[in-house]
């Protein structure tokens, strides 16, 4: 699930009543979606596969009772409740995935290179790459040092 924004409620009194309300910093971008799709990029290949996703904006509704999870420092998560959905995304076949790669980026280009134009850390653009090059979408065709270079299809 990737998320636009999350809203955190956090701390509820005895009484049930919402101490205090946040927005949480992170915002997901569709591009977030290789973090997932780096386990499983062979299902694109398949005939009858389609994958939707969803940008959407939940809430989050927390108690401090102390039996929640150490990163959160013992605060627990109740609830999530969806407010909004900003936008849905089809990819019907691996065609579609093209336009994570930017138009003005090189005909060979590198993963720092697809870093630099998307706007996105180098450790994506290697998730990004990968999930390309099980696709079938791009090519290996050689190694600048230890960089490996790329090239669609």
């Amino acid at each position: 699930m990737l998320q636009s924004q999350v809203r955190s409620l956090e701390g509820e009194n005895p009484q049930g009543e919402i101490v205090r309300r946040r927005k949480s910093p992170k915002k997901g971008r569709l591009s977030d979606l290789f973090y997932e799709l780096v386990r499983t990029p062979n299902l694109i290949k398949e005939e009858n596969f389609s994958l939707e996703v969803l940008m959407i904006e939940e809430e989050e509704v927390r108690c401090n009772d102390g039996k929640g999870s150490w990163r959160r420092r013992g605060v627990s998560i109740k609830d999530r409740k969806l407010m909004n959905v900003h936008s849905n995304v089809l990819f019907r076949n691996e065609k579609d995935f093209l336009n994570f790669l930017p138009s003005d980026l090189g005909k060979p280009f590198t993963n720092k290179e697809l870093a630099k134009l998307s706007g996105i850390s180098i450790n994506l653009a290697r998730k990004i790459t990968y999930c390309l090059r099980k696709m079938g979408i791009i090519t290996t065709v050689g190694k600048k040092g230890k960089e490996l270079i790329f090239e669609v299809s």
